[in-house]
């Protein structure tokens, strides 16, 4: 079967063993009954035996399948061995795996007469082969085998908007901001044309309470603190424009660090926003509703993306401790319910989303 993937997914190869943050630590395994049950019986050695009977464990509750492989004190998946291999993988192979971890990172859907499949922004060995890639991302269909996770409707001009969608925030002959200011014209109209008056986003006056919501989160309650300690945000308040002026400052002196610790940093940024924009198939919706609520959470997760870092530049010194920082936001972006939270406090703030568009990136609109 033929899949649209990113020029990327070919060449793409796991570190397995070698990752400072597996795929194997810091969250639950999911896994189907059918999986549960094949598992349990599946014939291995006794020692593996011993490592699954321990690390399967039903949950009735879960909304994300019917058990999990639990992890253990450390947060690393069971069957997890020390050097970093899966020792159900390294006695069985691949076949024995459940789906989630013989996937991942890709992510497989089928779209009437064909599918798409690309790779999350989640997996290190993914933000070092976007660090790798210079030029605008290009797509290609090419003949893979791999079963699509779900099926997703498909609308007469949704593939044009993304693809447009993309294109714009790919065009480097303006600013990355500006970029944005051109997909909401492209997206809800000429009467939303504006000039940007200032680089941080009013996005950004939601990030206290996002930072306190993944505070507690495994992948980045240390970013989370760290932002709010160097800040010294009031976590009970939405940040105030006094507030983001100060920050703006700051903002302006941090540009110039990352730049010299990664000169293209601005190309990683958009590669990584595209890759997001297709894993999350982004746009492919005849509902305005829902293309306002894709854009304005692109922004915030943009804002969440910069906010933190700038709060934890002193921690991300590397540029492997960068792709570290990375991939930890998007396990949370990608992974978990940050789009719906992202919204819900949007939409609890002071601003209505009919001025969304506007207000997010610090617009004023030309009347």
């Amino acid at each position: 079967m033929k899949y649209i993937v990113p020029e990327y997914y070919k060449s793409f190869q796991c570190k397995c063993g070698e990752c400072r943050q597996s795929c194997c630590s810091g969250w639950p395994v999911s896994i189907s009954k059918l999986e549960y049950y094949r598992l349990l019986g599946i014939n291995c050695s006794k020692k593996l035996r011993i490592r699954l009977d321990c690390a399967l464990k039903v949950c009735p509750e879960s909304n994300e399948g019917f058990a999990q492989i639990s992890a253990d004190w450390n947060g690393n998946c069971s069957l997890q061995r020390e050097d970093g291999l899966c020792s159900l993988q390294t006695e069985l192979g691949g076949n024995s795996l459940p789906a989630v971890c013989r996937l991942y990172p890709r992510h497989a859907r089928y779209q009437n007469d064909g599918g798409e499949s690309s790779c999350s922004n989640s997996c290190e060995a993914v933000v070092d082969t976007l660090m790798q890639l210079h030029k605008p991302m290009q797509f290609e269909a090419i003949e893979i085998s791999i079963d699509p996770i779900f099926e997703t409707g498909q609308f007469s001009h949704s593939y044009d908007y993304r693809t447009e969608s993309i294109a714009i925030l790919q065009d480097r002959s303006s600013p990355l901001l500006q970029r944005f200011m051109s997909l909401s014209n492209f997206l809800f109209g000429s009467e939303f044309y504006a000039a940007i008056t200032n680089p941080l986003s009013i996005a950004f006056r939601i990030i206290p309470k996002l930072l306190s919501y993944f505070e507690d989160s495994n992948s980045i309650s240390n970013y989370c603190i760290t932002s709010q300690y160097f800040f010294n945000l009031n976590t009970q308040h939405y940040l105030s424009a006094e507030n983001a002026d100060a920050i703006m400052k700051s903002y302006l002196e941090v540009t110039i660090s990352i730049e010299v610790l990664l000169p293209d940093w601005q190309v990683l940024v958009e590669q990584l926003i595209v890759n997001h924009m297709f894993y999350n198939n982004f746009s492919l919706t005849d509902n305005q509703d829902t293309i306002q609520d894709d854009f304005i959470s692109l922004i915030i997760m943009y804002s969440f993306l910069t906010f933190n870092l700038l709060g934890n530049l002193s921690l991300v010194t590397t540029p492997e401790k960068l792709v570290d920082y990375l991939a930890a936001m998007f396990r949370v972006i990608e992974h978990s319910g940050f789009r719906s939270t992202a919204l819900k406090l949007y939409k609890n703030s002071e601003y209505s989303i009919s001025n969304a568009v506007s207000e997010l990136l610090l617009f004023k609109i030309q009347k």
